[in-house]
């Protein structure tokens, strides 16, 4: 049977067979040749049950709270895909979606694939991805920090631990063996308008100069039992409507990262180091240290520990943050935990020693202690 070129096409791309012939006599499936594809449903559920103290409630007063919420890890479902394109080349997809289990709220200021929107190549030259992504700084402190983008440890004390990303980038990663490396530009970092943790209404593109670009850059050696990297990032300003401070393109938020693992008998130690300077902020310039580590104490059973100091330069503003976390394995995708953190402010500073939301923001100046205790199961 005969067929325009258009309609066979699309029946080849479903049924990967030829179905039907062109007008020269070829099937569709030899015009159109397709490699082995593949496609992948995967993401991650925490909930837990939280108690934080010393929430500011009005004047001179405080309160205590029960609530829930994910403690681990910001909870996500994803979909990606990769098609054999020859010569060890692939085309690469990845959608990646963010919400609040306890009321289905999707993160990232609403967005459907908020922490993550790219299609690309990968093969021997590297991996070339464009759209929303992960920045390099990803790349650099992921390894460093067992706390990842749960409501306890770095994320309380830097927002841009869990909202590495940017709009509208194009992204290149190379790897030799255990060293890899890579750079991002965006060309519009945040076009979602919000708060200045998760959508900042920084959409650029069309915009003049480098308001509301971003372009970072990362080296890191992992080599399994001990591993180092490092990475610099620059976020451009916007308008005045812009969140965060940043309402010019001559205002910048920077960081620098620094650090490392080693370990030692089953057990994995960490330090790491942030230099920033948001000129969004009274006081720009801050340092932030940490040293971390991981000890299993059974097959089953492992115990993470966290010690946190945040300096601002020229300023009484500081915080220090101690986090223990245990967490029981049933199984290879499913684990039972419990993790506290106390945080203590100095200064004017009241961070929370939860980022579970609604905000439970301290006294300024003040301490407060958060725990909380769940499940978290992948797929």
């Amino acid at each position: 049977m005969k067929c325009r070129s258009a309609l066979c096409a699309g029946a080849a791309l479903m049924s990967m067979t030829p179905v039907c012939a062109l007008a020269d006599g070829s099937s569709a499936a030899q015009f159109q040749p397709f490699g082995t594809s593949s496609v992948t449903m995967y993401g991650l559920i925490d909930q837990g049950l939280e108690y934080v103290n010393n929430v500011a409630k009005g004047k001179n007063a405080t309160t205590s709270a029960f609530r829930e919420g994910d403690g681990t890890a910001t909870s996500y479902f994803g979909i990606r895909g990769n098609e054999d394109l020859g010569g060890g080349t692939r085309a690469i997809f990845d959608l990646q979606g963010g919400f609040q289990p306890n009321n289905g709220a999707s993160r990232q200021g609403g967005r459907l694939f908020g922490r993550q929107s790219y299609v690309g190549l990968d093969g021997p030259f590297g991996r070339i991805t464009f759209g929303r992504q992960y920045t390099m700084r990803f790349f650099a402190t992921s390894f460093i920090n067992p706390f990842g983008t749960g409501a306890q440890g770095l994320t309380t004390l830097d927002n841009g631990i869990a909202n590495a990303r940017a709009d509208n980038s194009v992204s290149y990663r190379f790897f030799a063996g255990a060293l890899e490396g890579g750079v991002n530009y965006s060309f519009g970092r945040d076009a979602e308008s919000g708060n200045s943790s998760v959508a900042t209404n920084c959409p650029g593109e069309t915009s003049p100069s480098n308001q509301c670009r971003e372009y970072s850059a990362m080296m890191k050696y992992d080599g399994g039992y001990w591993g180092v990297a490092s990475s610099y990032e620059r976020n451009y300003g916007g308008t005045s409507a812009t969140w965060g401070g940043l309402t010019s393109p001559k205002l910048t938020d920077s960081r620098f990262t620094l650090g490392g693992y080693f370990k030692f008998r089953g057990a994995k130690f960490g330090v790491g180091w942030i230099r920033r300077d948001d000129e969004g902020i009274a006081t720009p310039k801050s340092n932030l240290f940490w040293v971390t580590g991981t000890v299993p104490i059974t097959p089953f059973l492992y115990v993470d520990g966290m010690v946190a100091h945040l300096q601002y330069d020229h300023s009484e503003n500081k915080a220090l943050v101690f986090v223990l976390r245990g967490e029981y394995l049933l199984s290879k995708a499913t684990f039972l935990y419990v993790t506290a953190e106390h945080i203590h402010n100095d200064g004017n500073l009241a961070l929370s020693a939860t980022t579970i939301s609604p905000t439970a923001t301290p006294p300024a100046g003040g301490s407060q202690l958060s725990v909380i205790a769940g499940i978290r199961h992948t797929f």
